[in-house]
């Protein structure tokens, strides 16, 4: 999964594919790339932006860094929030 933060920088994850994709989002054979999600929580807001952490669910993008500045229209709220 690739995720574009507030600031431009682009961060890499990788894990399994039930971490990025809700339910059946994604099926052997689907096109790609598609959007994914993973989950997160908001732990500060720094100017317009927020700060959130994916660090509760043990992701980590490649460099090992979990917190991320986002801005609010990359998040989706569901029972959980989303970083997109």
């Amino acid at each position: 999964m690739r995720l574009v933060d507030a600031d431009g920088r682009t961060w890499f994850f990788v894990d399994k594919v039930p971490i990025f994709f809700v339910d059946d989002d994604i099926l052997p054979g689907a096109a790609l790339p598609r959007p994914a999600f993973v989950r997160c929580q908001v732990v500060g807001q720094q100017e317009d932006h927020l700060v959130v952490s994916t660090a509760s669910d043990h992701v980590e993008a490649e460099d090992g860094a979990t917190q991320f500045r986002v801005r609010p229209n990359q998040l989706q709220r569901a029972n959980w929030s989303r970083c997109n």
